[in-house]
């Protein structure tokens, strides 16, 4: 998996039921998670690739400590395994999705 950002919603109001409706589709059991504003996530690294859909607010994603990834509601961001990753929540915090892609996936 390279490092990508990317819109999974094809406009600028995409909510968290037009995500979940996305996700089932898909057959994809992510698992939900809220951040406050100016959340702060310490930078770490993940065995596998994983996925991470944003609904609501804002995150920004640190790549590498140098590279930032800002994701708003209707983005989406594939973090390959193995890279170095921190992220700041925005002004009015984010709802986000994220789902590991294993072996078995």
């Amino acid at each position: 998996m390279d490092l990508l950002k990317y819109r999974w919603s094809k406009t600028y109001e995409a909510g968290e039921s037009e995500l979940i409706d996305l996700l089932k589709s898909k057959d994809i059991d992510a698992t939900r998670w809220e951040a406050e504003m100016g959340e702060v996530f310490e930078a770490k690294t993940n065995p596998n690739d994983k996925r991470i859909w944003c609904s609501e607010g804002s995150i920004t994603y640190i790549i590498d400590g140098n590279k930032n990834i800002p994701l708003q509601a209707g983005d989406a961001l594939n973090v390959p395994a193995n890279t170095m990753h921190s992220a700041l929540a925005g002004f009015m915090g984010c709802v986000c999705f994220e789902y590991t892609i294993t072996g078995a996936n």
